[in-house]
């Protein structure tokens, strides 16, 4: 007999590990912001102002090219518009953002609230793809960015030795998802007998072989997502070091670094929620690294951190009208009812 009650015992480890994660995000929070100094760090925040307005436009535009890229892996057949994608996508994340679960929340969420418009493998495959290609342009960002840094600076042996297992380590990523996707192994028909899953792989593998005309398209989409990244924190530098009377010349070549260091932290510490005091000491060691100063780069991850929490608090208003309406928020198209 299946054990319904381990769900609901699962519930309350759960929540420990988002209280000490979010305990420990905020110590570590407050011991990064007394190391720079919490006077310096309110100097450069009222230096953004409302510069802020732009860094929510930038994150939009992340949000709305990555949607974009997600209805794009879908098939024809199915119906499944931008802005269904969209709605989802920004729900998806903000669930992903506050709870420790990191991915496993955030796509879940995902593909969810997109079965109201599509086959719950459709929906399943096409959150999988999307995360194939963007895992692709990640691998690329890293490897760019190790690039720039070997390239704009003199690294100790320390900094030389990580920045090339960095750039290892996004050659073997793009390799291995290539290969994936070139000889699809069927590694979930292998070793998983339900039928929605092997559904789902075939999906993938179907769509990779048959629609090589949207792969590049979707690459591009990925890829701007990255761009608009290294174009929030340049802005942000501009603001920050520029006004002061600093040399602006490595500008975009300390932001292209600063967000590949941005997006390692993401991905290594998506379980903390907002990534709150792992990324202003991780930017905060860089930017001091770049000698562009750790407060510089506290204060670009504390704007980061209200960007996150302004999407948060949307996602979250998406989700609890989504309840209060019998999910309203996200009618079915017409020619495709939720399906099992």
């Amino acid at each position: 007999m299946q054990d319904v009650s381990a769900p609901a015992r699962a519930r309350p480890k759960i929540r420990v590990l988002a209280v000490v994660g979010t305990v420990a995000g905020v110590l570590l929070f407050i011991y990064t912001l007394q190391t720079a100094g919490p006077a310096e760090i309110l100097r450069q925040l009222r230096q953004v102002g409302l510069g802020f307005v732009v860094v929510l436009l930038l994150s939009a535009v992340r949000m709305a090219v990555r949607a974009k890229a997600w209805s794009l892996c879908v098939e024809e057949t199915e119906h499944f518009t931008f802005g269904q994608a969209f709605r989802a996508f920004v729900a998806g994340d903000a669930v992903g953002n506050i709870t420790p679960l990191g991915p496993l929340a955030s796509e879940g969420t995902k593909a969810l609230l997109s079965r109201r418009n599509l086959a719950t493998s459709a929906a399943f495959s096409s959150v999988v793809l999307e995360n194939l290609f963007y895992s692709i342009s990640v691998a690329i960002m890293v490897m760019v960015g190790t690039l720039a840094f070997l390239l704009g600076y003199r690294p100790t042996n320390t900094a030389l030795t990580i920045s090339l297992g960095l750039g290892a380590v996004a050659v073997v990523s793009v390799l291995a998802v290539w290969w994936l996707l070139s000889s699809q192994p069927r590694l979930l028909g292998r070793f998983l007998t339900h039928a929605a899953l092997r559904d789902a792989e075939d999906r993938v593998f179907r769509f990779a072989a048959a629609r090589k005309e949207r792969v590049g398209r979707i690459l591009l989409l990925e890829f701007s997502f990255h761009a608009a990244a290294v174009l929030e924190i340049y802005f942000l530098l501009t603001l920050l070091i520029v006004t002061d009377g600093g040399g602006g010349g490595q500008t975009l070549l300390n932001a292209l670094i600063l967000g590949t260091v941005e997006r390692l932290i993401t991905i290594a510490f998506k379980f903390v929620p907002l990534r709150l005091g792992v990324d202003h000491i991780g930017a905060g060691t860089a930017a001091n690294l770049l000698a562009i100063g750790s407060a510089t780069g506290i204060t670009i991850a504390t704007v980061r951190t209200a960007r996150n929490l302004f999407w948060a608090a949307l996602g979250l208003t998406l989700l609890a009208v989504t309840q209060k309406k019998g999910a309203a928020i996200f009618p079915p198209s017409p020619s495709s009812p939720d399906r099992a």
